[in-house]
């Protein structure tokens, strides 16, 4: 092969990759959206879990774990999964998937890692989490979702204290179907 047809195949191999990468970044784009607040179209139980995350800071910047009980959260048990930081942040352990979650997705992740549904998914649920725990600030997210029935969703990734005083240690995602289907 000649020097020049070297040249141009690997010029057609930087360019698809390229074209990849784009096509990557871009369904990244759609599938997770982050946006700044609880959508209107979102299920009223994700404005009213959210209120009630903001009602428990009381002064502080993160609630505390002990006013998320079972009889407080009642209401949306369900749609909780619980995140626990490991390895010093650099992932998350799933303590609990809520049922409804399970019902939601088709698949149940307790006992595995944030970073296994990245790596099952392309997503980028263990950096939106690393950036919660960091900035002490909820993130939102509108997506798609392709395991069953349920297209698009809302996603709340809510940072908790789990012990009072101590770091910001744990996350709780909640997730229900967005009522009109659309993103």
């Amino acid at each position: 092969m000649s020097d020049r047809s070297t040249k141009f195949l690997r010029a057609k191999d930087l360019i698809g990759e390229l074209v990849v990468k784009e096509v990557e970044r871009s369904w990244h784009a759609t599938f997770e959206r982050e946006v700044a607040r609880v959508p209107d179209f979102a299920a009223p139980l994700l404005h009213q879990l959210h209120d009630f995350w903001l009602d428990c800071r009381g002064a502080s910047d993160v609630p505390n774990r002990d006013a998320f009980d079972p009889f407080n959260l009642r209401p949306w048990l369900g749609h909780i999964s619980i995140y626990e930081m490991i390895q010093d942040g650099a992932d998350f352990r799933i303590r609990l998937e809520g049922t409804s979650i399970v019902a939601i997705t088709g698949e149940d992740w307790t006992g595995r890692r944030a970073s296994d549904v990245d790596r099952r998914y392309g997503s980028r649920l263990v950096d939106f989490m690393k950036t919660t725990i960091r900035t002490h600030q909820p993130a939102i997210h509108t997506m798609r979702l392709f395991q069953n029935n349920i297209e698009f969703i809302t996603r709340l990734l809510l940072p908790i204290r789990s012990h009072p005083l101590g770091p910001v240690d744990q996350v709780f995602l909640v997730m229900d179907a967005d009522p009109q289907q659309t993103a």
